[in-house]
């Protein structure tokens, strides 16, 4: 089975350097994978490195004079690539010695797999001074190493070898990166098993630092949207494209790659813009999980019950007659999105009427599902998404008390 490693990289010779002894030092003996490395618009000398690199694997260099995303430089890298599967693998990874085989012996098992392999490993491979003071702080937790005032070390400072990578001893160095989500989905794995079985929101798990799928299925869902220009939720975009598709999601913890830490290449602004984007893109009554995931802070609520509404929200899609009320859903969703991310005065007139001549429906149908013991997570958070967008009280109207 072939296979092609797709690297794009921005201003990050050094760690991209890592990177590249990495996979010259796998434990793979075929001779049908390629790398392609995809310079979005650096400045930094990374042609002049990747020009003086001796690759094990065939490697091709695409450069881009301009950057315009990630999603971009990521497409120009699969419309190169030869391979049967793509392994998606950014430009700070550092790969374990069978990262390769088992990204390829996974594909062998099953067609049409998404493989998520390990993504919060990460490490202090070089010291910048543009670390935020939460990295700063960190670097001194995780290594001891409390800089002395006005003795600093110099920027880009090398913590590790290219010895330590290649004997990965390396790993000693490494920690688990603890954000939020990254804890969440951990417990998602412990509930759901590698195989997320059940789980109705596995594309939570598409990081594109450490993943693999189908070429001819990336390419028949669109590739990655170039219209995400910022920072982050190109991975979640083409993730939810692929499982609605029909592809089954693996968590492959085993299939190790780690994160060379960096200073911050992304805002607030990104996040708000990307999110923005996302909604408005993924209007629509069968993306309702997405647009959950992406407003969960301002739901003020979990992941896992988000998981749980959209499960009942794909019972309730194959019915017809449920789709009125699950318009209002998502018309609440945008509400509380405006409210959020955008200067907004609140919903028009319109929108209020739009959703108060539907509430004798709510409340009819609603009951109806309660009654049944049907979509009672879905009807909860219906229930809390009209208080909080409109300030209307349905609880007591429909009998639900959870």
């Amino acid at each position: 089975m072939r296979a092609s490693i797709i690297i794009p990289s921005w201003n990050a010779r050094e760690r991209l350097y890592l990177n590249l002894v990495a996979l010259n030092n796998q434990d793979y003996q075929g001779d049908d994978v390629e790398i392609i490395v995809v310079d979005n618009g650096s400045n930094d000398r990374t042609m002049d490195m990747l020009n003086d690199f001796k690759a094990r694997f065939p490697m091709r260099v695409i450069r881009l004079e301009e950057n315009r995303g990630i999603a971009r430089g990521r497409n120009q890298g699969i419309l190169e690539a030869q391979g049967d599967i793509l392994i998606f693998h950014d430009s700070d990874m550092i790969a374990s010695r069978d990262f390769v085989s088992k990204h390829i012996q996974a594909h062998e098992k099953e067609d049409g797999l998404v493989v998520c392999g390990l993504f919060w490993k990460r490490i202090y491979s070089y010291f910048y001074k543009r670390f935020s003071l939460e990295q700063m702080a960190r670097f001194e937790r995780i290594t001891g190493n409390v800089r002395e005032p006005g003795n600093p070390p110099q920027d880009r400072t090398p913590l590790i070898s290219e010895a330590d990578v290649l004997d990965e001893s390396y790993m000693k160095y490494s920690f688990d990166l603890d954000l939020p989500f990254i804890v969440d989905l951990k417990q998602v794995l412990k509930k759901y098993g590698s195989s997320l079985e059940g789980y109705n929101l596995p594309w939570r798990f598409f990081i594109t630092n450490n993943l693999s799928a189908p070429r001819d299925r990336v390419l028949g869902v669109g590739m990655f949207d170039e219209g995400i220009v910022r920072y982050g939720y190109e991975d979640y975009d083409l993730g939810i494209r692929l499982f609605k598709d029909g592809c089954r999601f693996v968590m492959a913890e085993d299939i190790m790659s780690c994160h060379q830490e960096h200073p911050a290449n992304f805002t607030w602004v990104d996040v708000v813009e990307n999110v923005t984007y996302i909604c408005e893109k993924y209007n629509h009554i069968y993306f309702l999980d997405m647009q959950m995931v992406c407003l969960q802070e301002a739901l003020k609520t979990d992941s896992g019950r988000i998981n749980l509404v959209a499960g009942d929200i794909n019972r309730l899609l194959p019915e017809k007659e449920s789709h009125q009320i699950l318009r209002v859903f998502l018309e609440l969703l945008n509400i509380i999105r405006k409210s959020r991310y955008k200067p907004y005065k609140g919903p028009s007139p319109e929108t209020i009427l739009g959703v108060a001549d539907n509430i004798p429906l709510i409340i009819r149908q609603t009951r109806e599902w309660i009654d049944a013991g049907k979509a009672i997570h879905f009807v909860g958070m219906l229930r809390d998404l009209l208080k909080m967008a409109l300030n209307i009280e349905l609880g007591p109207r429909i009998g639900l008390n959870i």
